[in-house]
This record gives structure tokens, C-alpha cells and sequence, in this order.
């Protein structure tokens, strides 16, 4: 039965086909109208698809189907065949027909009457399936219809090819490429129906839509003119698609970028807030953002030093603000003299030519003070002067700054003081009016929070015109007229060589001078005083480099005198003897001694009428002759070095007269009379001593004993209490001050040869007297202190 259906359907379409041609023919005979629309479908294999056919006539819209057959290339007999000529032109009732295979069973032709629209439904489409399907519409009284369907399936384009800059073919891995640089990549596609579009897409995002096309190829270039971090660790992809409408094919390939980046941070961490000199820190140097990891160099003012470890960490497979971080660390031991130096740190990409980034950090090194003292500019140690300025200056390295400054002096700490000269600024000292005094080392001592240091000193030792050695500045001599004296005079001066002397007096016969001695800081004159006109003051002068003595050493030439008679004479008896104590009156300058004479009541006539007395029984001549003569000899007499004596040996019921004096080489001075002195028993040495067995034997009791010995105690202590008293008495007598003569002031010093000289008056001529004065030294233009002396002749003589 199926092969005679099959063979009946083959029958039926082979008259279908004469008559359509026979009809065809005769409507071409009757100038009958064929449409022919073309359109194309896009198909992808193993899809669905619809081919259109307008079974509407376009001259009579009215005009029914009659039969529609569908017909592929040239193919004569029908793919598909609807008849409706027995059915009315009722297309739903109308006979299908399909030709058998493959082609014909996916077929199935179905009709929308309303909209007039026809379509060939084909499932599962082959590629075989593709080509031109022609749709013939026979209608009733309307010319036929035929309307042409281009099947054209989409082929897609094949696999892309992406080259670098340089025509290097890119399998997976772009690059590498720079940071900051430009990034080229070609993509280029082949094949594809219809001609694909090349894109490049990143993230699918799509980047770049630009192509260019020749007859076989399309090609995408991306350029992007400056690569930034964010496409570290991305894939780029290229895709190649042919599409129509919503049909498309596609094929694609995918890169991965290799971005070689540069060092994004670098940083320097120190593990203490502050460095001390001389103390181990630990400094630590970050970086991150360097692909591949950085490598980490460490300089200390431009020197390259070693870091003890390098650490980089494993990289992540994707960026991130930590990434890639390389840590450097380093030890150090740092000293003063690293203050305010620069540690840096520098980050290198070694992959990266130029791909360098580098932190620097000062150093605020903290240590003690270090410090030295010079003098200020301007001032030279080797011409300090006495009275000049000087200032000296603190020269020191300190972190922090210095707390305090101080200045010390031979280890004594100066105070700021006006008055003194003694001027302290921040880190200067300054000294008004050298004196001598100023001698000594001078150092700083510098104090801050780390702590504090003091200067080695410096000494300065400052040169100064000659004065009197200590202690000589000024000696009372007295003199006998032609006694020969040696007037040493003694000075100290800076320098010391070349020092010169000269000799001035202020009497009315010259001046006296010497020339330069051997012994550089003193000088020895003799001098021989003649008459009352050769005493008086002479003064030593001296002269060095830097000036003359200001102040000369002055020798106070005292003529010698009989001493003075002493003063306050009191007489004192006691059972053992009589004591005498008087206070010393002047010495005349020389060594004096003291005589104590007793005359008695037969002499006291004739003593009397010789010396002359006051209304207190003292006598008042100055002659002491007589009382030395052969008629007023004295009973009792005894010389001592001290006006104080002891009389024995007087006898009771007698008036006696007791006389004292002093005596030196240039005579004795007046006497002191002390009359009617009457002792009531005899005044013998040993009386007490010899009594006192009486006394001890007359005692009658133990009792008496003790009060004896207490008595004699008590006597003892009393006795011992009046000596002190009348010792300090006579010391403070001794003590006052000889009334001198006023002393003239100096004259300019001349020069004569050292030599024994003996003042003598000469009497010159004015132009003597003129010579005299050209030869004097030390004359000073604006001096205005009077002269010591006046000027005149002098003559001299072995």
C-alpha cells in the first residue's frame, strides 16, 4: 500500500507539474502577471525556522487559493503541496502533500488565513537545509504569486588570533606591559557568515568596538595609551561574532595581562619614638604595590648599607592594598655626628626600568652636649692686656637644644654682674676691665635633657705693666744720718724681660735713679742719708713693653730720734716688792731700752731743783743730765727692754723718788718722776719666801692652812690678771701710729748709674737744672697726677 501511495503522490505531482507548466503557459499566452518576491532567512543549524509566503493577491484581494507548492532550487517537482481546488478555496480543508526524505518529513506548511500569511515551518535545520525556496500561490481568478526564500544559515567566524606590538603571536599571557605606559594588542578573525564583528572585552565589558576589514580578515586593535594598576592581574578577551538580529555565532579567546608595576608606597617605621646616640634601634622599611615585589636598598647619606633581613610575602593571584608588600629591616648604632643625616630608603622593580620610588627620612639623633671655648673673633690670647675687653664664646653640638650654659672660672661658677664686668649671654662671656684677677682657665658647662658635658679649659694668662710685689708697696725705714741703707724694691710684671728701674725722692735735692738690674723683677739701691734733707721718700719705679708702673713702691726714710718718755706710769707695792709699770712711748725709730731709777730723800733737793716738774710731781725739762751725776746717784736702778720693774731693797721710814726713762742710740728721752713714794717696812727679796714658814708654823688647825693656801691662790691669780692688763695696754700703745710728716707726691724718674750714692746739694745753673730734666724717663704728655718729687741735681760720688 506505501509504495502505492507513494507512486500515486509521485503521479499527482508529475500532472500537477505539466498542468502548472501547460497553465503557466497559457497564462503567459494571456499576458498574465507572476510576482516573484525575494527575502533571505538567517538559520543556525538545529534550529527551527519559518519560511514566509504571502498567499494574498495583490490584484484581487479577494481572489481565492486555489493550490500553494513549494519548491527548492531548481527543483522541478514540489517540496511541499497544498490543494484547496476541491475544497472552495477553504485552505484549513485543502490536501497536504510532503515530499518523501529527510527535508520533507521537517516540513509542515501552515496558513493564517486572516492576515493572509503562509509559512513553511521546518524543524531541526541542517546545513544541507540551506538555499532558495521558492512559494508558488495559484489562485482562482488571480495571476500566480511566487515568492523567493534565500535559507542562508550563519556560519560562525573561526577562532581569533591576537598579536602583540612586535607581531608576536599571544597564546595566554599578554606582555608584559609598563605601568604608565601604552598597551597594543591586535585581534584578527577569519571566516564567519555573515562577517563577524571583532570586540575586545574586559570583565564583559566590552572596550573596544573598532574594526577594520579587508576581504579576509577583520581586525580589532586595542591601544590603550597609558596602563594604570587596575588591569594588574586581568583577562582581556576578544570575540569575534556573526549575528543576524537576535541569531548570532560567536567565538572568542581570552589573555591574560602581565603588568609590571611600580613601587605605589615605601615607607620608613622606626620601632622608637626617639634615638639616642650610641643606643641600638631597629628601623623598618615598607613597600607595596610593585609587581614583581620590590627589592628594598637602604643609604645613610648616600651610602648604601645592608638591611639584616628582606621579607616579601607570597603574591595574591589578584591586587590588592597589600599586595605584593616587601619589608625591609634594619639595625643601627648611631652616633652624634648622624644627626640631621638622611636615611633612605629606596624601592626598585628590578623588571622596570626607571620603576623606582624612594622615602627619606632626617634623623633627630639625641646625645649629649659636646663643647669647646675660644675667645670671640677679633680677640688674640697672646695680646691680652690688663684693662682691655674679652669675650669668650661657647662653641657647642647639642640635641635638643641646651638647657643651661654656665660659665666657670678656676672651677668657680662667674655670675652674671653688671658692676663686676662680668657679662653672660646665651653661650658668651664677656670680661670688662682685665685685672689681673681674671688670670685663670675659663670652661663651659652645657646642660640638656640627654645630659651635659664641660668644656676643656682655657687659659688665659693676660700681660700687665710692672707693680709692687705683695707686701712691698710700701716699708717706714728709719735711719741714722750716714748710716748706708739698701732699699730693695720688689715688683711683679708681664712679660718679665727688658724691665727697667728707676729711683725717685721727694726732697728738695733731686731725684736719685739706677739703671736696668740683672735680676729681671727687682733692683737694690744703697743709700746713704746725710742731713735732715736727705729723708724722706724715695720711690721705685719700673717700666716693661706694655707701659709704666702706675703706683710706685715707696720707701719711707724716718730720720732717728731719742725716744719718747713713757706714759702712764703706776706704782704698785706689795708686801715682797715694789712694781713699777709704765706704758712705752715713741722709739724714734730706734731699738729702745728702759732705765728705772730709785733716788732717796737726801737727794730729792737737789734732784728737784735740777728738773723742773709739772703740778703732778712729773718733770718737764727735756734734760736728764743731772740726775746721772755724781750727787744724785741713785740708790736703786734696773734696765729692762719693757717699761715695767720690779724694786727691792728700800728701806722703811725714808720719801723716795723713783725716775724712768728711755734710752736708744741717739740719746734718752725725759724723764718720768714718781716722788715721796714711802714703804712702811723693809722691801727685801726673800721676805716672802722667808716668812712663809712663820706663817705656815703659826697655823693651828688644819682650817688656817686652807685659808692660807686660798689666799696666797687668790693673790697669785690677781697679780697674774694685772701683768695681762698691763700687757695689752702697752701693746695697744705700742700699736698707734708714729705722727709722720706727709709725703710729697712723685716726680718722673730719671736714669744714673747703680752705684752708692750720697745726696749732696749743687747748686747749678738754669741750663743745669734744664739737663737735668731732659734726662728724667717715664715723662707722660697728659699726665696730670702731681709730681712725687721735684726736680733737681744730684751729684754723685764713690
Amino acid at each position: 500500500m506505501r509504495c502505492t501511495f507513494t507512486l500515486l503522490f509521485l503521479a499527482l505531482a508529475f500532472l500537477l507539474t505539466i498542468v502548472d507548466s501547460r497553465y503557466n503557459a497559457a497564462d503567459d499566452s494571456r499576458n498574465k502577471v507572476n510576482t516573484v518576491v525575494d527575502e533571505k532567512i538567517w538559520a543556525i543549524e538545529g534550529e527551527d525556522v519559518e519560511l514566509p509566503c504571502d498567499i494574498t493577491s495583490i490584484t484581487r484581494p479577494q481572489d481565492k487559493v486555489s493550490m500553494v507548492l513549494w519548491f527548492k532550487d531548481e527543483a522541478g517537482v514540489p517540496l511541499y503541496t497544498l490543494d484547496a481546488r476541491n475544497t472552495g478555496g477553504d485552505l484549513f480543508k485543502a490536501v497536504h502533500w510532503t515530499m518523501s526524505g529527510n527535508l520533507g518529513n521537517r516540513t509542515y506548511f501552515q496558513v493564517d488565513s486572516e492576515a493572509g500569511l503562509a509559512r513553511l515551518k521546518v524543524k531541526g535545520v541542517a546545513y544541507e537545509d540551506q538555499g532558495v525556496f521558492r512559494c508558488r500561490v495559484d489562485f482562482v481568478n488571480s495571476p500566480t504569486n511566487n515568492f523567493r526564500v534565500n535559507l542562508t544559515f550563519i556560519e560562525p567566524p573561526r577562532k581569533p588570533v591576537i598579536y602583540d606590538a612586535q607581531g608576536k603571536d599571544v597564546k595566554s599571557v599578554a606582555g608584559p606591559f609598563l605601568e604608565g605606559y601604552e598597551l597594543v594588542l591586535h585581534c584578527q578573525v577569519a571566516g564567519g557568515k555573515p562577517k563577524p564583528t571583532v570586540t575586545w572585552w574586559k570583565d564583559d565589558e566590552m572596550i573596544d568596538g573598532t574594526m577594520d576589514s579587508t576581504e579576509r580578515f577583520v581586525v580589532n586593535t586595542l591601544k590603550i595609551g597609558k596602563v594604570t594598576r587596575e588591569l594588574w592581574g586581568t583577562k582581556l578577551e576578544c570575540r569575534a561574532e556573526s549575528k543576524i538580529a537576535i541569531k548570532s555565532r560567536v567565538t572568542s579567546k581570552k589573555v591574560s595581562l602581565e603588568i609590571l608595576l611600580k613601587p605605589a608606597l615605601v615607607s620608613i617605621v622606626l620601632e622608637e619614638d626617639e634615638i639616642y646616640a650610641g643606643r641600638p634601634m631597629n628601623v623598618r622599611c615598607e613597600t607595596w604595590g610593585s609587581w614583581p615585589g620590590a627589592r628594598l636598598v637602604w643609604r645613610l647619606a648616600g651610602l648604601v648599607m645592608r638591611d639584616s633581613s628582606l621579607q616579601t610575602p607570597t603574591q595574591p593571584p589578584l591586587p590588592s592594598q597589600k599586595a605584593n608588600l616587601t619589608i625591609s629591616k634594619l639595625a643601627l648604632v648611631l652616633d652624634k655626628d648622624d644627626d640631621a643625616k638622611e636615611l633612605t630608603c629606596r624601592a626598585e622593580n628590578p623588571r622596570f626600568p626607571g620603576g623606582v620610588l624612594e622615602t627619606t627620612k632626617v634623623l633627630n639623633v639625641l646625645y649629649p652636649p659636646t663643647a669647646t671655648v675660644s675667645l670671640a673673633s677679633g680677640f688674640d690670647i697672646d695680646t691680652l692686656r690688663e684693662g682691655d675687653d674679652v669675650t669668650f664664646v661657647c662653641h657647642y653640638k647639642s640635641n635638643p637644644r641646651p638647657t643651661s650654659i654656665e660659665w666657670m672660672h678656676n672651677n668657680k661658677r662667674l655670675e652674671h654682674n653688671v658692676e663686676a664686668g662680668v657679662l653672660l649671654a646665651s653661650s658668651s662671656l664677656t670680661l670688662r676691665v682685665l685685672t689681673l684677677a681674671h688670670n685663670g682657665a675659663y670652661s663651659c658647662l652645657v646642660r640638656n635633657t640627654v645630659g651635659e658635658v664641660r668644656s676643656p679649659s682655657l687659659p688665659i694668662h693676660m700681660k700687665y705693666v710692672p707693680r709692687c710685689k705683695s707686701g712691698h708697696e710700701r716699708q717706714d725705714l728709719v735711719a741714722v744720718p750716714g748710716d748706708t741703707l739698701r732699699l730693695r724694691c720688689e715688683i711683679e710684671a708681664d712679660p718679665r724681660d727688658n724691665v727697667r728701674f728707676s729711683w725717685t725722692r721727694n726732697s728738695s735735692l733731686g731725684d736719685v735713679s739706677a739703671v736696668p738690674n740683672p735680676r729681671p723683677l727687682s733692683h737694690t739701691l744703697e743709700y746713704v742719708p746725710r742731713s735732715d734733707d736727705d729723708f724722706g721718700t724715695v720711690a721705685c719705679w719700673a717700666i716693661n713693653s706694655i707701659g709704666q708702673q702706675k703706683h710706685p713702691c715707696r720707701f719711707d726714710l724716718i730720720p732717728a730720734k731719742p725716744p719718747q718718755k713713757p706714759i702712764d706710769c703706776s706704782i704698785r707695792n706689795e708686801s715682797s716688792a715694789m712694781e713699777v709699770n709704765c706704758i712705752p712711748g715713741a722709739s724714734g725709730g730706734l731699738p729702745q731700752h728702759f732705765v728705772l731709777e730709785v733716788h732717796g730723800s737726801l737727794e730729792n733737793s737737789k734732784l728737784l731743783q735740777q728738773i723742773p716738774q709739772n703740778d703732778q710731781g712729773v718733770s718737764t725739762d727735756s734734760s736728764s743730765s743731772d740726775i746721772s751725776s755724781p750727787a744724785a746717784l741713785p740708790v736703786y736702778s734696773d734696765r729692762n727692754e719693757e717699761p715695767s720693774f720690779q724694786v727691792y731693797g728700800l728701806q722703811p721710814g725714808y720719801d723716795y723718788t723713783i725716775v724712768v726713762y728711755a734710752e736708744n742710740s741717739r740719746g734718752r728721752s725725759q724723764p718720768v718722776l714718781i716722788e715721796n713714794i714711802r714703804v712702811s717696812e723693809s722691801v727685801q727679796r726673800s721676805r716672802f719666801l722667808g716668812a712663809l714658814p712663820n706663817v705656815i708654823s703659826d697655823v693651828s688647825s688644819l682650817k688656817n692652812v686652807f685659808i692660807v693656801i686660798t689666799l696666797i691662790i687668790a693673790v697669785s691669780l690677781i697679780l697674774v690678771g694685772i701683768g695681762v692688763a698691763i700687757g695689752v695696754v702697752i701693746c695697744r700703745r705700742r700699736a698707734r701710729p708714729v705722727a709722720q710728716e706727709s709725703l710729697d707726691d712723685f716726680t718722673t724718674p730719671t736714669y744714673i748709674s747703680a752705684q752708692r750714692v750720697e745726696p749732696r746739694i749743687r747748686y747749678g745753673s738754669g741750663s743745669d737744672r734744664r739737663r737735668s730734666q731732659r734726662t728724667s724717663l717715664y715723662l707722660e704728655d697728659n699726665r696730670i697726677e702731681p709730681d712725687l718729687l721735684q726736680q733737681v741735681d744730684i751729684d754723685q760720688h764713690e
